[in-house]
């Protein structure tokens, strides 16, 4: 009981498994397919919002160059004992399974991580054991094996073999303003990235935080402060970011290069209340990576997202 408490204040205990339902006012699951071999980029975002014992939630797909399909739906849940998340008929997620039901859209795939990772401080280091945050957030795949198709507005896509990522965010809602961005689609497949900011906190302790996740072949790199210094941000059609840790040292750069800018629907915390964020599923980002000093990879993406949101009701 005193476990389940904790966790609905949005924060985890150590060696905590964050995937399974924090029943937070606000969760969202997050899935990014990259098909370096085709420049093409699919995203399924789904939504789960619970307040005053009513529950609903927000189904979105995007699709390279620029569709946008989404629903919402009352009796939206994810499970508290076991990593799945149920927005019947639109959207289920259990075992590794992805499914998904939209006008025009339909797709079924297996998403099977290559490895499964637990870890002390599960999240983004400590702000993962710290109660009552507005915002939290969790890039916990980059590597998976994919088999499906997709229907997406008449066209068929094969998805087997792409590279995926998945994310999961939850709180009291989406930050007054944020950034974010990931990337698979280097000239090496082993490396991909993500990143992100926003004004983390409570009231008037709300502060600019970034951090940043990197994996380049055997090296997985977690960044976030206090034990790295992490600055960036996102003004007009250009992000940045910079993250020195104690061996490593990055730096970020991305563009929107001329894709689309798509208008993606994210939930009020009224039902059925949406707003949007601003996000390009093929924009350009350039990377950099040192490791004591010496040069460990460099290169470019132009199959890289890149977002930037207010939460709904913020100027």
């Amino acid at each position: 009981m005193l476990r389940q408490w904790w966790r609905r204040t949005g924060a985890d205990l150590p060696w905590g498994d964050p995937l399974l339902s924090h029943r937070s006012a606000m969760e969202g699951h997050l899935w990014r397919f990259t098909d370096p071999a085709r420049r093409r980029v699919l995203l399924v975002a789904c939504g789960v919002n619970e307040r005053r014992g009513r529950r609903w939630g927000t189904v979105v797909v995007a699709a390279s160059p620029s569709l946008v399909r989404s629903v919402t739906l009352d009796g939206v849940r994810a499970d508290t004992d076991r990593f799945a998340v149920h927005a019947a008929p639109a959207l289920s997620f259990a075992q590794d399974r992805l499914r998904v039901s939209l006008p025009d859209v339909d797709l079924e795939l297996a998403v099977v991580p290559r490895a499964r990772r637990r870890t002390l401080l599960p999240a983004a280091g400590v702000f993962s054991l710290v109660p009552w945050l507005n915002h939290y957030w969790y890039p916990y795949l980059f590597d998976a094996r994919v088999e499906g198709t997709a229907r997406l507005a008449g066209e068929h896509w094969d998805l087997t073999g792409c590279q995926a990522y998945a994310e999961k965010s939850w709180g009291r809602g989406f930050p007054p303003a944020w950034w974010w961005g990931q990337a698979h689609g280097f000239d090496r497949p082993d490396v991909k990235v993500a990143f992100a900011g926003g004004l983390l906190g409570r009231g008037r302790c709300t502060v600019p935080v970034g951090g940043l996740v990197l994996v380049a072949g055997d090296h997985r790199i977690d960044l976030f402060p206090p034990s790295a210094v992490v600055r960036g941000g996102a003004r007009g059609d250009r992000w940045s970011l910079t993250a020195l840790g104690p061996r490593h040292r990055v730096r970020l750069s991305g563009q929107g290069a001329g894709s689309p800018l798509l208008r993606l629907p994210i939930p009020a915390l009224s039902p059925h209340r949406l707003g949007h964020s601003e996000q390009h599923l093929t924009g350009e980002v350039s990377l950099e990576v040192q490791r004591c000093g010496r040069p460990l990879y460099s290169g470019t993406s132009r199959l890289a997202g890149l977002e930037t949101g207010r939460a709904p009701g913020t100027r």
